[in-house]
């Protein structure tokens, strides 16, 4: 597709989509948002909020980066959490990671912006582990992240941290595209 041809459906479909929900969806959130979680995702064009919920509108205050880390983006999520004070902070790890594939390969080529962002893989995985071990492993190292910065929240029942995989590899063998919950406030699900 030229330039031209991805700005003209852009176009398109944002006019469809306003024929479709018209003026009063936005009533309900045009003066302010409150969404019901935080979540923290990997920038992979193939993870997508709307795999999780059909209308994800105000429902989703949500941070994306390479390899869905705390780190990354940390001012962004104490926004969600501690302004927006939403219940859930969803960290989504998801199969055949580019982050995490990359950390893996050896990254010394790459860019410094994006170095910087890897090095933070540091302390949560081990490169001679297989990939879905290393983004189990940090996923495990940013709830922990989050246990840490976000205690007191949890300990008032204010806030619960959700450790999940996106699979839409089918790589765990529950389905395409099954959410997994892997862990709450920390506490292993399976």
């Amino acid at each position: 597709m030229t330039h031209k041809n991805i700005i003209d459906l852009l176009i398109q479909n944002n006019q469809q989509f306003m024929d479709r929900t018209g003026k009063d969806f936005y009533a309900k959130f045009q003066n302010g948002q409150a969404p019901l979680i935080t979540l923290v995702c990997c920038s992979d064009s193939r993870v997508q909020s709307e795999a999780l919920l059909d209308n994800s509108f105000n429902k989703f205050f949500t941070i994306r980066n390479i390899g869905n880390q705390i780190y990354s983006n940390e001012g962004s999520v104490d926004y969600g959490i501690q302004h927006l004070k939403t219940p859930i902070l969803l960290i989504l790890g998801h199969t055949d990671c580019g982050a995490v594939k990359a950390f893996r390969a050896g990254y010394a080529g790459e860019p410094d912006s994006i170095k910087a962002e890897l090095n933070h893989l540091i302390p949560a995985i081990n490169a001679k582990d297989n990939l879905n071990q290393c983004i189990t492993d940090n996923l495990d190292y940013q709830v922990k992240i989050a246990l840490e910065k976000y205690g007191e929240q949890i300990a008032n029942n204010e806030l619960l941290i959700v450790g999940a995989i996106y699979d839409f590899r089918n790589e765990f063998e529950e389905g395409y595209g099954k959410l997994i919950i892997h862990s709450l406030n920390g506490e292993k699900q399976k």
